[in-house]
């Protein structure tokens, strides 16, 4: 681990919110590094019950006879609340307690980093870095943000050599706890503005997380994004891609089909299994971070052909007569990404159920989120998932249903989750795709109506 490890000396380690993708994937690796690790959060999920297979003892719900006195560590995700009862006894105890950005600092930084930020595409660049480093032999350590079908479904991996591939998370400005050696920044744009004061003040700390990159850091940037162009614009050692003319690398040759993808980069033929333009994009990025560490173009391309994707990351889970996907999406650029490969794939309409995540972002972009909806030819709304947040006043799905309206198609909010699941039966018909889209809960709502649809068809099958 790192010059500044936090964790010399210490065995027991506890975990507040424990259940969250970036958390629970540094809880896999202590408890797998042979520490004593428990933790808790709001709920048990597919994440939390899989920790459960490395000895990590979970706790339901945040109450401070939760957190042992012994404790020597505690490791705090950045949305747990100042009034958080395992919080305080902490504090109370005067234990040792870092954020989660701390902890995987640590980690990593004595390594050599490849760090990937932006406000979208992270986890799937991330995890296209390290599985072409993987099966190149080069054993990296790995910390995604998401579940990995290569990762045995968790979230990170232990390696032998000295390179680690980090997602690197701008909220609560986590990533300045990092220092890369070279640096992806995929996109930038208004997010987190619970976090950040507007757009200038995200372009700022993603300025101040590349000056934080190590000596003669690499900074590979998405030209096509005019924020990222703004930022490292004064960069030397620096490089750009994307769809302009204007990019250094410049994607080439583009071909789509049903299931795949296929494009030219730097003379490379490049083959993926997953859709859209956003996806060419994150491996066009990939592919330059490879090929800066040492990866054969060919090593790389080959590493693709078997790339299937990120769970929750337009994900297909069923397809007898209709089609339903599991998508992560939750800002209005991620949800005009996912719409427009739909688009690309699908002769039958399109019908979204969207929760939408957190008040603010729901405050704040409601009129974006109506516009990238306009993609969609049903939309059917939840009722706001809070995660971190309390309830704000007047703030609702309904400001997101007012907008798209006006783009003269069919929409509804349905707050009882059931009674959605009954109205998208009534209304679907073949060839129909149905995107269950969101960052909160409403992929147990698209498992539900997997199931409803298996049980009905006799023969529908989950991919």
């Amino acid at each position: 681990m790192a010059e500044n490890n936090i964790f010399e000396g210490i065995k027991k380690i506890y975990l507040i919110g424990i259940g969250g993708i970036g958390m629970s994937g540094i809880a896999e690796y202590l408890a797998k590094k042979g520490f004593e690790v428990s933790g808790s959060d709001l709920n048990m999920t597919h994440i939390t019950r899989r920790l459960l297979k490395f000895d990590v003892k979970i706790f339901e719900g945040h109450e401070g006879s939760n957190l042992p006195d012994d404790t020597e560590l505690v490791i705090y995700s950045a949305a747990v609340n100042d009034d958080n009862e395992e919080l305080k006894k902490a504090i109370s105890l005067k234990m040792k307690m870092v954020k989660r950005a701390e902890a995987l600092g640590s980690i990593v930084n004595d390594k050599f980093v490849i760090a990937v930020s932006g406000t979208h595409g992270k986890t799937t660049t991330t995890a296209m870095i390290a599985k072409s480093l993987i099966e190149s032999k080069i054993d990296p350590t790995v910390f995604v943000g998401g579940n990995i079908d290569y990762l045995d479904g968790g979230s990170s991996r232990i390696g032998k050599s000295n390179v680690a591939v980090v997602e690197a998370d701008e909220y609560d400005r986590s990533f300045l706890q990092l220092r890369s050696n070279i640096i992806i920044v995929t996109n930038i744009d208004a997010d987190h503005l619970d976090v950040f004061k507007d757009i200038d003040d995200i372009k700022d700390n993603f300025m101040k997380f590349i000056e934080r990159g190590k000596p003669n850091c690499k900074v590979i940037g998405c030209g096509d994004n005019e924020n990222v162009v703004e930022v490292i614009k004064d960069l030397k050692n620096k490089t750009t891609y994307g769809f302009k003319k204007s990019n250094e690398h410049i994607v080439k040759d583009v071909n789509y089909q049903k299931k795949s993808s296929s494009y030219v980069l730097d003379r490379d033929y490049i083959d993926l299994k997953v859709l859209g333009d956003h996806n060419i994009l994150n491996s066009a990025a990939a592919y330059l971070a490879c090929k800066e560490y040492g990866i054969t173009d060919e090593g790389f391309t080959e590493s693709m052909k078997t790339f299937t994707g990120v769970k929750r990351r337009l994900e297909l889970k069923y397809s007898e007569g209709i089609k339903i996907y599991d998508d992560y999406a939750h800002h209005p650029e991620e949800v005009k990404a996912t719409l427009s490969a739909m688009k690309r794939i699908t002769q039958g309409r399109i019908v979204t159920v969207f929760q939408p995540h957190l008040y603010t972002r729901t405050r704040d972009f409601y009129k974006q989120f109506g516009e990238a909806f306009s993609g969609t030819d049903v939309l059917l709304l939840a009722k706001i998932y809070p995660a971190r947040e309390k309830e704000i006043e007047g703030v609702s799905s309904e400001m997101i249903l007012e907008e798209y309206k006006k783009s003269g198609r069919t929409g509804l909010y349905i707050e009882d989750k059931e009674k959605i699941l009954d109205e998208l039966e009534s209304i679907i018909k073949d060839d129909d795709v149905i995107v269950f889209q969101g960052a909160g809960d409403i992929t147990d709502l698209c498992t539900k109506f997997v199931k409803r649809m298996k049980a009905k068809s006799g023969k529908g099958v989950p991919l």
